[in-house]
């Protein structure tokens, strides 16, 4: 997909965090575990948050968005990753997910670092910082509720 326009962007992110979405509706309704299944109702919560978000993002929104530092526990580079499946365990879906947010993060670096304009720029690299907050909370999980454990 060509990504040269903050619409073409926006468009792309949207489809993203849909996807997203709806593998947390999803795995909401399958889970039979109820601390699970609230989980995953707040993280695709969230993900419809991070679409209404995009929907209404301008160029003075982009522009004065605040970067904030966020961890990286780094948990997902040590995990492989299972094609997506309906049966996928709890543990295996949030290895999923993790390394979908991994993924994106590292897709809107290495188109931002493709670009000379600074407003693409800028909202290349404030879509990374969201899909690294995505990942942090989706790692804290791991890390408090499979890490724990085990």
């Amino acid at each position: 997909m060509d990504l040269n326009s903050i619409d073409e962007i926006l468009e792309f992110a949207l489809e993203r965090e849909d996807a997203s979405y709806r593998l947390y509706v999803n795995a909401a309704k399958r889970s039979s575990n109820a601390s699970a299944r609230k989980i995953f109702e707040d993280l695709a919560e969230q993900e419809a948050g991070h679409k209404r978000l995009i929907l209404n993002l301008d160029k003075e929104k982009i522009a004065a968005y605040r970067f904030v530092n966020v961890p990286d526990l780094g948990i997902s580079e040590y995990l492989v990753e299972a094609p997506y499946n309906d049966s996928m365990s709890y543990q295996e879906i949030l290895v999923y997910a993790m390394k979908n947010e991994e993924r994106a993060c590292r897709f809107y670096l290495e188109a931002e670092r493709m670009t000379d304009d600074p407003e693409l720029k800028q909202l290349l690299l404030m879509l990374a910082n969201e899909e690294r907050k995505h990942k942090f909370r989706l790692e804290s999980l791991y890390e408090e509720k499979v890490l724990t454990e085990m």
